[in-house]
């Protein structure tokens, strides 16, 4: 089902494009003689919470020229697995010069970092099993999107594409008091576990290092992409 809504919301954006491009002029020249122009937006991601990893993302955004923006987006998830914080800063350039209106290019730069810290207590008094630890990193990247009205106050913002190199380090202590535990099997479930972390979870290593076993990121450039749809309102 989420990968039909991943298909489904772009198809349904560019749709709501193509309807609304041939009466875009007429509205943007009778929006310029009628009434001042709002220069700022702040708004909410929705749909990101229907993906599995259940981020909030906020979005703000302030046009300091006819053709250029400043945004910026905040997004967090929290899960019984995981917390996460990410922040990405974009200058955007709008195509038609009526930003924070229209179709437009951004270059942007963006921060993420993903904790883990969890105790996880063991049947039948054996101990515990602890895992904590931080991966975080930075990337940069570039995307394209369309930012129209719903409204004299409410704008959709939509970000149809965008790719990014991310440069992420970190580790990750998994350790148990466990009598009984058997290490090297122990290794093998650290490394399916991290195995579900979303994008770098493939990237990751688990290793035995005394009576620990511990999780490392290389120093690697990772590709990440972005999909994004805020509904804002304009000031």
């Amino acid at each position: 089902m989420t990968r039909t809504l991943a298909l489904a919301i772009p198809a349904f954006l560019l749709f709501i494009f193509l309807s609304n491009t041939s009466s875009a002029q007429s509205r943007r020249s009778s929006y310029k003689s009628s009434e001042p122009e709002k220069r700022f937006v702040v708004g909410l991601a929705p749909f990101s919470l229907l993906f599995p990893s259940g981020k909030v993302n906020l979005h703000g955004e302030w046009a300091y020229a006819d053709n250029k923006s400043l945004s910026v987006e905040e997004g967090a998830t929290v899960t019984n697995k995981f917390n996460s914080f990410g922040i990405t800063a974009e200058n955007r350039f709008y195509l038609a010069k009526n930003a924070p209106r229209g179709f437009y290019l951004a270059p942007y730069v963006r921060y993420n970092r993903l904790w883990i810290d969890r105790i996880t207590e063991n049947p039948e008094e054996r101990g515990e099993t602890t895992i904590t630890g931080a991966l975080g990193g930075f990337g940069l990247g570039g995307s394209l999107g369309w930012q129209f009205r719903l409204g004299e106050h409410m704008t959709l913002d939509a970000t149809f594409a965008g790719v990014d190199f991310k440069l992420m380090r970190g580790t990750l202590i998994y350790k148990t008091t466990d009598p009984e535990n058997d290490i090297a099997a122990f290794r093998d479930k650290v490394q399916e576990t991290v195995g579900d972390i979303p994008i770098i979870g493939s990237k990751l290593v688990a290793a035995i290092e005394g009576d620990q076993v511990k999780v490392h990121s290389p120093r690697i450039l990772l590709p990440a992409y972005r999909f994004n749809v805020t509904v804002n309102y304009a000031f």
